[in-house]
């Protein structure tokens, strides 16, 4: 008997003799999956992704708290921080026999946005007039584009108070290589300027 004759005959079969019936049915129950099967495998799934909708929920509550944490960090280490590298200045500078040095914070005015295109306002971390110092802190010195700006910033300041000052860039540490770090402070010291990679 060929394939094409059988498969007309099964349906014929099927029908008429109980026997064929209970052994297709068997193995097709063997193969298919019921309507209860499917159910059961929904409801696993269901329960699987709840599970891990939980785990990520966890992990994204995690992840907030932490991120929460660091930007507490990060303010409560930046004044200290700022207020501790101005000693560091001051100390040095009294070593070299300049007494009496105050460097304090100074907003100046920008009208023509020369430092940053945008803004009007230019924010020196630590500024003295006797003797002419600037001062830039940073708590991680990442880009030379900070370099770049704090030497517009001397820049700006020298041309508004009309004296040549001299500069630090003070960094609690770098994303730099040693052989970088050399090529800035080259770059500072033709500026006459210092970095103070603490």
């Amino acid at each position: 008997m060929e394939k094409n004759e059988f498969i007309k005959l099964l349906p014929k079969l099927f029908k008429e003799n109980d026997e064929v019936k209970g052994a297709i049915l068997s193995i097709l129950a063997g193969v298919v999956a019921t309507k209860d099967d499917i159910k059961a495998l929904i409801e696993h799934s269901d329960k699987r992704f709840e599970a891990m909708d939980k785990r990520f929920e966890t992990m994204q509550n995690t992840i907030d708290k932490n991120y929460s944490l660091l930007k507490s960090i990060k303010r409560s280490f930046g004044k200290p921080f700022e207020q501790f590298a101005k000693n560091v200045i001051v100390r040095l500078l009294k070593s070299e026999g300049q007494t009496g040095i105050t460097l304090k914070s100074k907003k100046i005015e920008d009208p023509n946005e020369f430092i940053s295109k945008g803004s009007t306002e230019v924010e020196i971390d630590g500024l003295s007039l006797e003797p002419p110092i600037i001062v830039e802190i940073t708590s991680i010195l990442k880009t030379k584009q900070k370099i770049a700006t704090f030497l517009k910033k001397k820049l700006f300041v020298e041309k508004e108070y009309e004296l040549e000052f001299r500069g630090f860039f003070v960094a609690a540490s770098s994303e730099f290589t040693s052989e970088e770090l050399g090529e800035i402070t080259v770059e500072l010291r033709e500026h006459n300027c210092e970095l103070i990679n603490l």
